[in-house]
């Protein structure tokens, strides 16, 4: 109990206790017991000093006493929460005087400590709160009011346990303080927008060390909530398929809670068919990739002609609503392929310049050559004479002494013999080789072949150094 009153002792106050405490955002009741003790009636002014004036309140400031009169009168005192309140001790005075005589003036102190925690002993930690919140990527500032309650200078070093170091940073990482000094020093906390920190509370350490006498540690147990937020990002490998082949879409969670995808993949009028389904859910923890595996192919392939290629999309949707489409394509080949059909028609031309050629040049061997001379033949037993010497010559016959007269006409002359048809089942001999006809031909059948395969293989290699 503490009562201050002037000479005259015309009014007094009292308290019922010198030391007050009130957590930030609460209220607290000071009973005031307020005594006239003069022996007239009077009006009496409550005011309040050392703590801001929105923070005391009275049922009403101007009392009425009658002489002699003792009244209670409650004074009520209500600090804002966090952040616009902070921690520390205030000396508050409640005065109280007469309006008839101003001079007439009782005062009564307390110390009033506004903290949610208060760690006493060497080291002294108050807190405006226990109970933090931030959002990831986000900072949350917690002042700590560090005193030194010891008899002399003292450093006084904070660090945090619980939570990753990296998340925190201090405005000082320690604090020298004289004997009964106090310093408020802030502690900041930034956790990674990612799913490493992990939505919901985590429970923490502040710890104060003193190096004067080291193992003085003064220890707050504090609460850090971070919030939930979601964020992903997707992929589709390939983006360009052939049909029936394989293709991946991975997901990775980003945010901080774990989150089920739905998957579905759609092509323009319904061209295309989708295996295992055209939809499908991924449930994905935070921090994590997951990965589905698909297969598409069109629902009906041409028997000839050139590939088809088909667009298709993947959407990809978390719970929380955020959607991502992947644009990837198919190629879509015909029964039979282009490639075959080439072939066909090589092999078709190589087979026809074969029988050209054949036809051209691979007749009888008697067809336009000379007739041979006849082989000499002899008969068994008889050797045949050596064409070594030449024969005689024949012995000219004596010249008549008088020509015979001719009694018969001169021989008419004779015709040339016709030719003769061929015999049956014998061709005509045509005209030279140097002279037909059907030997560019042939050179064209046979060459085509080799042109088309040489064509082909320049627009594939232009297509390679175009890619």
């Amino acid at each position: 109990m503490e009562e201050r009153s002037f000479e005259n002792r015309q009014v007094s106050i009292r308290l019922e206790s010198a030391d007050l405490a009130v957590a930030p955002g609460d209220s607290a009741t000071v009973p005031l017991a307020v005594h006239n003790l003069s022996a007239s009636d009077g009006f009496f002014e409550l005011t309040v000093r050392g703590i801001p004036g929105t923070w005391a309140s009275v049922p009403s400031p101007v009392i009425r006493l009658a002489a002699g009169e003792r009244r209670e009168v409650s004074l009520t005192i209500q600090p804002p929460a966090p952040p616009h309140a902070r921690a520390g001790r205030y000396q508050v005075v409640i005065r109280v005087a007469s309006q008839e005589a101003p001079h007439q003036v009782a005062e009564a102190t307390c110390t009033l400590t506004v903290a949610a925690l208060e760690v006493p002993g060497r080291i002294g930690i108050l807190l405006a709160s226990t109970e933090f919140s931030v959002a990831p990527g986000e900072t949350v500032a917690i002042p700590i009011l560090l005193s030194n309650q010891g008899l002399e200078r003292d450093v006084i070093s904070l660090s945090v346990e619980g939570i990753p170091t990296a998340w925190v940073y201090a405005s000082a990482a320690s604090a020298p303080l004289a004997p009964g000094e106090q310093q408020e020093v802030t502690l900041n906390i930034q956790p990674p927008r990612s799913g490493a920190g992990g939505a919901g509370r985590h429970p923490f350490q502040i710890q104060a060390a003193s190096q004067a006498v080291p193992g003085q540690v003064a220890i707050a147990d504090c609460i850090l909530t971070i919030a939930t937020f979601s964020q992903f990002s997707c992929e589709l490998r390939p983006q360009r398929i052939e049909a029936e082949e394989p293709a991946r879409v991975t997901v990775e969670n980003q945010g901080n809670i774990p989150e089920a995808f739905s998957l579905t993949w759609q092509s323009p009028d319904e061209g295309l068919e989708f295996e295992p389904a055209p939809a499908q859910e991924l449930q994905v923890p935070p921090g994590e990739m997951a990965m589905t595996e698909f297969r598409a192919k069109p629902r009906s392939r041409p028997l000839f002609g050139k590939d088809r290629v088909l667009p298709f999309t993947t959407r990809v949707q978390s719970a929380a609503g955020e959607t991502r489409n992947l644009s990837g394509e198919v190629v879509g080949k015909p029964l039979i392929p282009s490639s075959v059909l080439t072939a066909v028609l090589v092999v078709i031309l190589v087979i026809a310049a074969i029988a050209v050629l054949w036809a051209v040049l691979g007749g009888s061997p008697e067809e336009g050559a000379p007739p041979e001379a006849p082989a000499a033949t002899a008969t068994p037993g008889e050797e045949q004479p050596a064409p070594t010497q030449p024969p005689e010559e024949p012995t000219q016959p004596p010249e008549p002494t008088q020509p015979p007269e001719s009694t018969q006409a001169p021989p008419e002359p004779t015709e040339p013999p016709a030719e003769e048809p061929p015999e049956a089942g014998q061709l005509p001999s045509g005209p030279e080789e140097g002279d037909s006809p059907c030997a560019p031909l042939a050179g064209v059948l046979f060459l085509a072949p080799l042109l088309i395969i040489a064509r082909k293989d320049r627009g594939k290699r232009g297509k390679r150094n175009a890619a």
